[in-house]
């Protein structure tokens, strides 16, 4: 928290600057949407490079293209045979490489894997009922029902698409409980029993993470909540 505090304060400083140059004719006279947007968009670029987050950073990158258009000679490009592309990019590069693996990694050998087909085109719907939970979808509609009486850790991956996963008949025997979200241009909705502790950690870009009900956090038990939303929606309903 520090640290995003200092660039967040340091980024603001150097806005002032620029924007006072560019007035009194030390810098070229930009337009202060323009400047303010470029520096946004170049610190997701960044962030996207860092966590090797494809969708943030090449459509960061497409939108900074787009703002300096004219003056890089692609006007005949913006905004759509921009966004077109960085789009197929996106998903070609996700798909070669993935996402940047965080922290430490440790091998699963029990992960339930559902074999209905979620991996297609569809909509298909399942219960999932060992600790180990994993469900992937792409270009359509699933529905989980995780009844684990020793839940530990999930993985969702989510890609123009819609999932949903339901996690109130689900029990967490040891003192916390993880999942891990990726979802892109797509919802993902989950809902939670209203007793659990809920630590959220997810990330967003272009995208949002809304919170429904209240978490009353009576139960000793503490579900983590990690990853991040690239142009999609994550929705927590409390139960």
């Amino acid at each position: 928290m520090r640290g995003k505090n200092v660039f967040w304060g340091s980024f603001f400083i150097v806005m002032a600057v620029i924007v006072i140059a560019s007035k009194i004719g030390v810098l070229p006279d930009v337009g202060v949407f323009s400047i303010l947007a470029s520096a946004i968009l170049a610190w997701v670029v960044v962030d996207g490079i860092r966590h090797r987050n494809f969708y943030e950073t090449i459509f960061a990158a497409a939108f900074l293209f787009m703002i300096y258009d004219e003056p890089l000679g692609i006007e005949a490009l913006t905004p759509w045979t921009i966004l077109v592309a960085a789009l197929f990019l996106s998903i070609g590069f996700s798909f070669l490489f993935g996402a940047k693996k965080r922290g430490k990694q440790s091998i699963e050998i029990d992960w339930d894997i559902d074999s209905t087909g979620s991996k297609g085109i569809g909509s298909v719907s399942g219960q999932c009922s060992k600790s180990h939970i994993r469900c992937e979808n792409n270009f359509g509609e699933t529905i989980r029902y995780i009844n684990s009486d020793n839940f530990s850790k999930a993985r969702l991956e989510n890609n123009f698409g819609g999932m949903k996963i339901y996690f109130d008949n689900a029990i967490i025997q040891g003192e916390m409980a993880e999942v891990k979200i990726e979802n892109n241009f797509g919802g993902v909705i989950l809902f939670i029993p209203k007793e659990w502790n809920v630590k959220n950690e997810l990330e967003h870009c272009f995208g949002s993470i809304n919170e429904h009900g209240m978490c009353l956090g009576t139960s000793s038990a503490t579900l983590l909540l990690i990853g991040e939303t690239n142009f999609g929606n994550i929705e927590i309903h409390y139960v």
